[in-house]
């Protein structure tokens, strides 16, 4: 097996797909950037089937979207075509669950989507790889690439013109709405307004109150937190009546909270999690920050917990528009705490938690709280994978006991509880 690689800015897509075609090449061209990766199976010189990892790209994606193939049929058919050792694309062909032309059509619209997209790196590295797995060898459907790439380029062309355009008024006019407030923030779930009801009675048993959440998938959530290598209880915890017990009422509204916001923008969900996950990730952080300077640990995994729930709101209303990566970004990391505020205040979190998400940046400008939202912005600080650690070591706090915590020793532990978090929320 023959392969090369190298770096997209010297040697361009839109140089490799021509290459390819040139050349009536097969093989596997594999793109990559950070986190973000795609594959174009290519057999002499002609694009059979594409795949990619990011949000909304994958093939199966497309096919959901123009045919009426749903999510459990595609699963069938990919493990059946698997087994039997035939091309994902003529299986769904053989099993007549898509016509040739309307499959060829959504092929087309897939790979110039994904190359689209691709067109847009600055960076990244390709490999080419002279060899194709089984599931796409001799597919029934062939692209012609030339046309792909063209079709590309304009899409790509048009884009940017757009952004350029676009771009700022889009940012204006979203800006706007934020600081005006004039923008739909959702209701509060059922199960948190019955919780909160239940809660607030003195009279009620903890029985009644975990009755509210009949949902499995929470269920299962709560007791993986609760039994995770971080709490030290692995299996002890079986019901929700002992996760009550082991973690508290508040703690466990913190989570019901955080799994209503993991479906409330489905376009987003890949995203949503990774903010959750980092979300979780700094709650646990939090919580022993605090649990070493004798504070409420319990508030501090809370408000951990919560500190960017505005990020999920962002997250779905700047879908609405056509934003350059970079632009989108900006907005949410400017944005995402006062958004967030307001959904607390919504949602009645209460004054200390609805302080701290506002302020989890600027501690600074807290007035009542501000040892609580100096710890979250710590350990947000330290949950975010990027940070470095001289840059960590060199923020100031107002609290002498915060300022004397060994961040060294919870560096060591984040890491792991990164591991951790992503097998709770995924």
């Amino acid at each position: 097996m023959r392969k090369f690689n190298g770096n997209l800015s010297l040697m361009s897509l839109a140089d490799l797909i021509q290459w390819a075609d040139n050349s009536k090449r097969s093989g596997t061209l594999i793109l990559s950037q950070q986190n973000r990766q795609k594959k174009f199976y290519i057999q002499n010189g002609k694009i059979i089937f594409i795949w990619s990892n990011c949000n909304g790209e994958h093939f199966g994606d497309f096919l959901k979207i123009q045919t009426t193939i749903n999510q459990d049929e595609l699963d069938k058919a990919f493990s059946d075509s698997e087994s039997l050792g035939l091309p994902f694309i003529g299986y769904l062909l053989s099993e007549k669950l898509i016509s040739r032309d309307h499959l060829s059509d959504v092929l087309r619209k897939a790979a110039e989507a994904v190359l689209t997209d691709a067109l847009k790196w600055d960076t990244g590295i390709f490999e080419f790889i002279d060899d194709l797995p089984s599931f796409v060898l001799n597919s029934p459907v062939i692209l012609n690439s030339a046309q792909v790439l063209l079709e590309s380029v304009q899409s790509f062309d048009e884009d940017q013109l757009g952004n350029q355009i676009d771009s700022a008024m889009v940012l204006k006019e979203i800006q706007e709405h934020i600081q005006e407030g004039n923008f739909e923030l959702p209701p509060i779930p059922d199960v948190m307004m019955q919780m909160a009801e239940k809660i607030e009675d003195p009279n009620i048993s903890i029985d009644e109150i975990v009755a509210c959440v009949t949902d499995q998938i929470l269920v299962s959530k709560v007791l993986r937190i609760c039994n995770s290598p971080y709490y030290g209880h692995a299996g002890h915890v079986k019901s929700l009546k002992e996760a009550v017990v082991f973690i508290g009422l508040k703690s466990l509204m913190s989570i019901v909270t955080v799994h209503a916001m993991s479906s409330f923008s489905p376009r987003n969900s890949a995203e949503i999690k990774k903010v959750l996950q980092h979300c979780l990730v700094c709650g646990m952080i939090a919580r022993d920050i605090a649990r070493d300077m004798r504070g409420n640990h319990e508030l501090a995994f809370i408000c951990g917990l919560l500190h960017d729930i505005g990020k999920t709101i962002l997250l779905d209303m700047l879908g609405d528009y056509m934003l350059l990566p970079e632009a989108r970004e900006q907005l949410i990391a400017e944005n995402h705490a006062e958004v967030g505020y307001l959904l607390a205040e919504k949602w009645n979190f209460g004054k200390e938690i609805t302080e701290v998400i506002r302020y989890h940046h600027t501690p600074e400008k807290c007035t009542d709280h501000v040892n609580l939202a100096e710890i979250i912005s710590l350990a947000n600080a330290m949950a975010d994978l990027n940070s470095q650690p001289d840059e960590i070591r060199d923020m100031t706090f107002t609290s002498l006991e915060l300022s004397q915590i060994n961040v060294d020793d919870l560096m060591e532990e984040v890491d792991k509880l990164d591991q951790e978090a992503g097998e709770i929320v995924k």
